[in-house]
């Protein structure tokens, strides 16, 4: 996902989650996907850590998974180039190479996953050639995002970076009965999601409320003006 799409990479971003849909759709079937165990992670838990050998992907059900690169000069060393949401496979750069993880894969938010087995991913990508052509397309959209996110990580301000990541994660919350914009999370998991220090991540945030664009709560945001939210991020 991006960090502050123009309408061009807005196009991209839609265009990499109905490429990343079509995989699952496809690969569904050959790796017996219905039958495989539910697993569930809180926020916060880490799936994957860099360095480790990765045998299997997680394919998320619901909520959401960040890759966190760990990169010495940035606020708090780290940055999240892509997030996986409902629907995705985590595909990072474990296909096809038996390289250690360059980055920790973290539950952003509660999620629920099943894990696939990368060689059953593999031999179904090789035998339908339409299907790979699908995973290059995907693979270079998203490499697209990263270094977006990655080139933007440095150069904007906490309060840009903590609008930005809070409007990302408004595109995919789930609608409410009541209409509210919930997000549940804490201050740490935010300044994590998006780079930056807690107590940066915390000023921030109570400038924001001060200025009547969320509510902050325990262990909960509530976005009070999307509109104004969207404006920060740009």
């Amino acid at each position: 996902m991006l960090t502050n799409p123009s309408s061009s990479s807005a196009v991209d971003w839609q265009t990499s989650q109905s490429l990343a849909r079509q995989l699952v759709q496809a690969i569904a079937l050959p790796v017996d996907l219905k039958s495989r165990p539910l697993h569930h992670f809180e926020s916060g838990r880490t799936l994957v850590k860099t360095g480790d050998v990765v045998a299997r992907l997680p394919f998320v059900m619901s909520g959401r998974l960040n890759a966190v690169v760990h990169i010495s000069g940035t606020q708090s060393g780290q940055i999240v180039p892509i997030a996986f949401g409902s629907g995705e496979i985590a595909l990072l750069s474990f296909l096809f190479n038996r390289l250690p993880s360059g980055s920790d894969l973290v539950a952003s938010q509660a999620s629920a996953i099943q894990w696939i087995p990368i060689d059953e991913v593999e031999s179904a990508l090789l035998n339908d050639p339409q299907l790979m052509a699908v995973l290059v397309r995907f693979l270079g959209l998203r490499l697209r995002e990263g270094q977006v996110r990655e080139r933007a990580a440095s150069a904007r301000s906490v309060l840009t970076r903590l609008s930005a990541s809070l409007s990302r994660i408004l595109a995919v919350l789930p609608a409410r009965p009541d209409a509210r914009l919930l997000i549940h999370a804490t201050h740490e998991q935010l300044a994590s999601s998006c780079g930056v220090s807690r107590p940066k991540a915390s000023l921030a945030l109570k400038k924001m409320e001060r200025d009547g664009i969320v509510l902050l709560g325990r262990k909960w945001i509530e976005v009070l003006d999307a509109t104004a939210l969207r404006t920060l991020s740009a």
